[in-house]
């Protein structure tokens, strides 16, 4: 498990922009401008959902709720 709290936040803005990716490659045009107005909303959404389960102990609800 990740250490630090940036570093869960890092990792998480990582892997939402991967799997972002994915799903860009799977179901969008292949041409640049209509991959770029695909990601920009992501990383507008990726980055508070992130600081919000890094910072704000979302990890720490998420593994109490799957725990039960």
């Amino acid at each position: 498990m990740l250490e630090s709290s940036f570093a869960r936040f890092v990792a998480t803005v990582l892997g939402v922009l991967f799997f972002a990716q994915l799903i860009d490659g799977l179901f969008i045009p292949p041409d640049p401008f209509t991959q770029l107005l695909f990601i920009g909303p992501v990383m507008i959404v990726a980055l508070p959902v992130a600081y919000y389960l890094s910072y704000r102990g979302g990890y720490e609800r998420l593994t109490t709720r799957v725990d039960r």
